[in-house]
């Protein structure tokens, strides 16, 4: 019981800095994705403003020195992703923090462990921020950190955290200008009923806002670099999927989303079927299981199954149907994006 509870305050940094970085927020039950036990979908991290953004040598100067000494001959080759302000975050620790996470996470960033490695910066910015502060040296976190020096960096960066977030204030102005908002998803629920939930969601906003000021404040000035080659090899895994590959060959597309088990999913797959091999060398049909490319789900934030998404030969969305779309309204939109 006790190794649960540690474990579940460790996630909650990561999901904490994770709603930051990836400019995603808690939502509450009202603003809930209609997929059932689909991570819900989040926005790109932000650009790092003054960050120095330069190819990280495979071995070199002080980092081969850190390499030889760690990893032994025999071991799989380590590989350094990134230094902020001269730490270095290599492959292993990369790997071994995807693992200490739930498999509801893990499953999430082992798709996307670029967006991980984001995280892992911004908890070494946040760390070194603590330390600088001396928080360590305080006696009751010098206690905590006694009873269990595995969990210093987290318990370090909660409470900077903690600190980060506090006094934040909601008005009843607030709370019911988002219970209007809301209203239409929560019929019957009188203001009285659920505006705690409302505050409590509003605090969590504010606090996730005044935590992404503060991190980006901090990132303003580390001097952070990446493994440009890692990070290309990572985009290109995640560009190996049908979309990007129909995207290449500068023709529009369509794109169902769907699993194979919806109704309307099922509906619409012969109809698709039929309308790739009318358009065959014209524009791209294509059926998106999104069990399989649940990375490609998030980045175009499905929300409803089954989704179509009109690319044009760009590569740019000019339209989006979320239910069932019949044969005859899927080849008017064509018509309309210039495909004959």
């Amino acid at each position: 019981m006790n190794m649960n509870k540690q474990t579940l305050r460790s996630v909650a940094v990561l999901v904490i800095i994770a709603a930051v970085v990836l400019g995603s927020i808690l939502i509450n039950k009202v603003r809930q994705s209609r997929i059932s036990n689909e991570p819900r979908v989040t926005a790109p991290a932000p650009q790092q403003k003054t960050q120095e953004e330069t190819s990280l040598p495979e071995m070199g100067e002080d980092m081969a020195e850190t390499e030889t000494k760690s990893v032994p001959s025999e071991a799989k080759k380590m590989v350094i992703l990134a230094t902020v302000n001269g730490k270095v975050i290599t492959s292993e620790e990369l790997d071994r923090e995807l693992e200490s996470l739930l498999p509801q996470y893990r499953g999430t960033f082992e798709e996307n462990k670029e967006a991980f490695l984001n995280q892992l910066i911004t908890m070494e910015i946040l760390l070194q921020e603590a330390e600088r502060q001396g928080l360590e040296n305080e006696k009751e976190l010098q206690e905590e950190i006694a009873k269990n020096r595995q969990r210093r960096k987290n318990i370090l960066i909660e409470e900077l955290i903690g600190r980060i977030t506090t006094d934040v204030k909601v008005s009843q102005e607030e709370v019911r200008a988002l219970y209007k908002e809301v209203k239409a998803e929560i019929p019957g629920k009188s203001f009285q009923e659920v505006k705690a939930q409302l505050k409590s969601y509003l605090i969590q906003q504010k606090r996730q806002k005044k935590l992404g000021e503060k991190i980006e404040e901090l990132q303003g000035v580390a001097k952070i670099t990446r493994n440009q080659e890692w990070l290309k090899a990572r985009r290109l895994g995640a560009m190996d999927n049908p979309l990007d590959r129909a995207l290449r060959k500068s023709r529009p597309v369509v794109a169902d989303f769907g699993r194979g088990i919806c109704i309307p999913c099922k509906e619409m797959k012969p109809i698709l079927e039929e309308l790739a091999a009318e358009y065959e060398g014209k524009a791209a049909i294509l059926i998106i299981e999104i069990d399989e490319y649940r990375a490609l789900a998030r980045r175009y934030r499905i929300r409803l199954i089954p989704t179509q998404i009109f690319l044009n030969a760009e590569g740019k969305e000019v339209y989006r149907h979320e239910g069932f779309m019949s044969k005859e309204a899927l080849k008017q939109k064509l018509e309309q994006i210039g495909v004959e």
